[in-house]
């Protein structure tokens, strides 16, 4: 397996947790900073294309690739590998695009509570 191109396409968007959430633990609960990119790849003889996210969670410090949709002739071992070359690729650019984006697109996570039975 070889990635051929990786090209963003969108700019890095900001999504923010509030703090009773983050003090959880749970890293999908965690503010993180995401980009979405397409990547061409070869799988034997076959060239295709695909879309992904990188994701860099700022209090873990851990970079992550999310694939959202299934890929033809991909199992969960050439899925973990193709997330693996990814991350490799897609990294460096990815640290350079937030840290050149001049404007960044924000997302915020609002707090679900369920009122008090005293409360109106």
């Amino acid at each position: 397996m070889k990635i051929s191109s990786i090209s963003f396409i969108e700019p890095p968007v900001y999504h923010e947790f509030p703090p009773l959430y983050e003090g959880l633990g749970l890293p999908e609960l965690s503010s993180f900073i995401q980009q979405r990119f397409e990547f061409a790849y070869t799988l034997g003889k076959a060239e295709r294309t695909g879309l992904a996210s990188i994701r860099f969670y700022k209090r873990q410090g851990d970079f992550e690739v999310h694939i959202p949709d299934k890929m033809p002739g991909v199992g969960p071992m050439k899925l973990r590998e193709l997330k693996g070359l990814l991350l490799e690729k897609a990294k460096t650019a990815f640290i350079e695009n937030i840290e050149s984006e001049p404007e960044k697109g924000k997302v915020y996570y609002a707090e679900f509570r369920r009122p008090r039975k005293d409360a109106e």
